[in-house]
């Protein structure tokens, strides 16, 4: 997820807690996000990337966020995140209303290469990258 800080640098944060909520919105629970919150705070729009990386392709998101802390609407949407296989409890829930999605496709099909294969070739690079395991 990135964002922008009041001085006008980026944040990018990695975030683990990513679910469509519904048509229209995405949400993210904070677990360790402080700088995310805070940039938030001070411009309440964001990118997130959803991408496999198997596959190397996925989705780039854009769109105006709200950040839920606390009331019958954090519970709701902690309740959500739970029921969806989150782990941790949130400390803020982020809820992006869509506005923009792109396609994110890796150059590697610029080859020509299919998906299956590029699956297999990536699939490959992580089994040896953990074969003394």
């Amino acid at each position: 997820m990135a964002t922008v800080g009041a001085d006008g640098t980026p944040n990018l944060s990695p975030k683990g807690q990513t679910f469509v909520l519904d048509d229209d919105h995405i949400v993210v629970g904070d677990v360790r996000s402080p700088q995310t919150r805070k940039n938030l705070s001070h411009q309440p729009v964001a990118e997130i990337n959803v991408v496999d990386p198997m596959a190397r392709k996925g989705f780039r998101f854009k769109g105006p966020c709200t950040v839920v802390s606390d009331g019958e609407q954090y519970e709701e949407l902690v309740a959500f995140l739970k029921a969806q296989g989150a782990i941790a409890t949130p400390n803020a829930v982020m809820v992006m209303k869509v506005e923009r999605v792109l396609p994110l496709i890796s150059p590697g099909y610029d080859t020509g290469i299919s998906e299956e294969d590029m699956r297999l070739r990536w699939k490959g690079h992580y089994d040896d990258l953990n074969s003394d395991l």
